[in-house]
C-alpha cells in the first residue's frame, strides 16, 4: 500500500509543481526552496507566493514582509519570513555550486547535498545563517527529486536525505506503536532537532535510514515512502 500510494502522491506533487519550474525565470534551486516551504506548511502553495519567494531567494527582488503575512500557514508570518531571508543568505553563498538539475547525475545531487551541508554548517557557526536546520535544509531536495522523475529508478536515489516533518514524524511513530518489525530500533528522539547542525543531521539520517528500509521492503525508493508517510500521518491512507 505505501509503495503504490506514495507513487501516486509523488506523481501528483510533480504535476502540481511542474508549471513553476517550466514558467518561472528564477534559478531551479530557488524555485525548489520556495516550494519546499509549502511542503513544510510554512506557506500556501499559490503562484504569487512561489514567484515572489523564488525571486527573493534568487536575489532578484527586494524583501517584502507583507508576502509572509499574506501567505503564511502553520508557523505564522515571522517564521516564514525568517526562513525566506535565511534561504536567500544561504543561496547567495552556494549558487555557484549548482549543477544543471535537468541533466545532472544522481551522484552529482548526492555530492551537492553533502557540500551544501558543509557550507551551511560554516555559515551557522559564523552566525550568518539561522533558522535552517535539517528539516528546512533537506526540503529543496525533496522537491528536486520529486520533479526529476527520470531519477526515480536510479540506485543512488536513497542516498539523498529527505525531510520528515510533523506528518511524516507522526506516521513513523504510528508504525512503531503498531509493532511493525521493520521499526525495531527506531528512536523517536531522532525526529527532534537539537544541538549543533551536524549532530542533529546525524540523527536525521538515522530516521531517513528507516524510510529507506521500508522502501526496500516495499520495492520502491524512499522518496515514494516519504510521500506515503506524509499521507499516513494525515490519516489519508
Amino acid at each position: 500500500m505505501l509503495a503504490s500510494e506514495g507513487l501516486v502522491f509523488s506523481n501528483s506533487l510533480r504535476e502540481e509543481n511542474r508549471a513553476y519550474f517550466d514558467n518561472l525565470t528564477s534559478s531551479y534551486f530557488s524555485i525548489a526552496a520556495a516550494i519546499s516551504l509549502t511542503w513544510t506548511k510554512h506557506a500556501k502553495l499559490e503562484t504569487d507566493y512561489v514567484e515572489y519567494a523564488a525571486r527573493f531567494i534568487d536575489g532578484k527582488i527586494a524583501h517584502d514582509p507583507e508576502i509572509a503575512r499574506k501567505f503564511c500557514l502553520r508557523f505564522g508570518p515571522e517564521e516564514l519570513d525568517e526562513a525566506l531571508i535565511n534561504y536567500a543568505k544561504f543561496y547567495r553563498t552556494v549558487k555557484n555550486k549548482m549543477p544543471d538539475f535537468h541533466t545532472c547525475s544522481m551522484n552529482e545531487i548526492a555530492r551537492l547535498q553533502v557540500n551544501l551541508l558543509s557550507e551551511l554548517n560554516n555559515l551557522k557557526n559564523a552566525g550568518e545563517v539561522v533558522k535552517i536546520g535539517p528539516w528546512l535544509f533537506t526540503g529543496p531536495f525533496k522537491i528536486i527529486l520529486g520533479d526529476q522523475d527520470r531519477l526515480w529508478t536510479n540506485d543512488g536515489i536513497n542516498a539523498i536525505v529527505l525531510p520528515t516533518g510533523i506528518e511524516v514524524d507522526r506516521a513513523l511513530v504510528k508504525l512503531q506503536k503498531e509493532g511493525y518489525g521493520f521499526m525495531n530500533g527506531f528512536d523517536r528522539n531522532w525526529l527532534t532537532e537539537r544541538g549543533p547542525l551536524l549532530d542533529s543531521y546525524g540523527t536525521y539520517q538515522l530516521a531517513h535510514s528507516f524510510i529507506v528500509s521500508i522502501g526496500k521492503l516495499a520495492g520502491c525508493p524512499a522518496i515514494h515512502i516519504n510521500s506515503a508517510l506524509y499521507l499516513l500521518g494525515r490519516d489519508e491512507i
